[in-house]
Formats: structure tokens, sequence, C-alpha cells
């Protein structure tokens, strides 16, 4: 009889191992998703905000460009960057 009893304790203990072990894995599942929902979140601002980054370079190479072909007409009615001829 004190085998049964024992023994029936112990399955009773493993049962309630089992299930606090359950429970703790259902949270840090839950949990995990969470973060990596975050970390998704932050990753799409981040390539937003390089998208952005892009478009305004691309328009800044664009001004670039047209001052340059200002500055070349200047430099030609004015007389500056051509060589003078002995």
């Amino acid at each position: 009889m004190e085998i049964a009893i024992g023994t029936l304790v112990a399955v009773i203990g493993c049962f309630i191992g089992l299930a606090g072990w359950i429970s703790k894995r259902d949270d840090k599942i839950d949990s995990d998703g969470k973060w990596k929902g975050g970390v998704d979140v932050k990753l799409n601002n981040i390539q937003s905000g390089v998208s952005g980054v892009s478009d305004r370079m691309n328009r800044m190479e664009g001004k670039f460009e047209e001052h340059e072909k200002r500055i070349t007409r200047v430099e030609t009615t004015i007389g500056i960057g051509k060589e003078k001829s002995n």
C-alpha cells in the first residue's frame, strides 16, 4: 500500500510539473511572437526611411546637374575656364 501511495504522489507531481512547463512554454511563445512583431514593424520603418533617402538623393543629383550647367554657362560667358593660347 505504501508503494501505491508513493507512486500516486509521483504521478500527480509529474502532471503538475508538466502542466507548469506547458504553461510557461505557451507564455514564452506568446512573448516571442510579440517581440518578432515589434522587430518587423521597426524593420519596415527603417526600410521606408531608406527608400525616402534614395528619392531625396535622386532629386538632389538632378539639382546638382542643373547647377553644373548654369555654372558652366556663367563661366563661358565671362571667360573663365578657357585656356589662353600663346
